[in-house]
């Protein structure tokens, strides 16, 4: 049986000790931390790989919402507030759920369920994202896998290398442009990057990262891919030349 990594941060005691019993009764949750304060919360999530944070809003000195802009890649987090106005703000943040205190033991299983939907097919460590809080976003694929597995919308799609056309990046997020489907996610273009074959995909722009076998032509500085023309940066040309030379006859 896989379990869930959870870090239950808030700055009452009651609350964190009503969390930690509710989590005792489902054997899918292991606690993996518990924290008072912000600060206390990112050091166990620098430290300790943590799937699910249930994470208090009102607390002194920076508050949940703060702490939680500061995370570059988060965990699947659960609110936790007695203030419902901070519903919407924490849903922009795209959290997995929002519980409005005081939780009753029903109410925190449905956010548990949520956590192991998004799971849902999987029961591998690997798939579950038992991870490094910076490599967070992409399950580590196995060796010579020709796949990964991204988290979007709450829930975890694979995605075939050889199925990906490009790569574009959208600040915090990317857009994995396949050929059936557009999957938008919360991860960095460096992280995703190191997951790619170098021998198939080259960074041509900041903005976009192209897999070769889907380029059908390359015209100046434009490359073609289906309908969409992509630019390769000064920066780049140079190196994405050498990339194709070999191909070239």
């Amino acid at each position: 049986m896989f379990q869930i990594q959870t870090l239950i941060v808030d700055d009452e005691k009651p609350a964190t000790e009503l969390l930690a019993a509710y989590a005792a009764k489902v054997p899918e949750l292991m606690v993996a931390g518990i924290a008072h304060n912000a600060m206390s919360a990112r050091q166990i999530l620098n430290e300790k790989p943590i799937d699910l944070l249930f994470l208090d809003i009102q607390m002194p000195d920076l508050t949940g919402l703060q702490l939680l802009r500061m995370l570059k890649n988060p965990p699947a987090v659960v609110l936790t507030t007695a203030y419902s106005e901070f519903a919407l703000e924490g849903y922009e943040m795209d959290v997995l759920d929002y519980l409005l205190k005081p939780i009753e033991f029903e109410r925190f299983y449905k956010s548990v369920s949520k956590a192991l939907a998004s799971v849902a097919g999987s029961a591998t460590p690997t798939l579950l994202g038992l991870r490094n809080p910076n490599r967070v976003g992409v399950a580590e694929p196995a060796t010579d896998a020709d796949y990964f597995f991204v988290k979007t919308d709450h829930q975890i799609v694979k995605v075939n290398f050889a199925d990906i056309l490009f790569i574009e990046s959208l600040r915090e997020y990317v857009r994995i442009h396949t050929q059936t489907q557009r999957i938008v996610a919360r991860l960095a273009m460096q992280r995703l990057e190191e997951e790619l074959p170098a021998a198939k995909f080259i960074r041509i722009h900041r903005t976009y990262i192209v897999n070769i076998d889907a380029v059908e032509k390359i015209e100046g500085n434009l490359l073609q891919i289906g309908k969409e023309q992509l630019p390769i940066s000064k920066g780049k040309r140079e190196e994405f030349m050498a990339f194709v030379g070999g191909k070239i006859i």
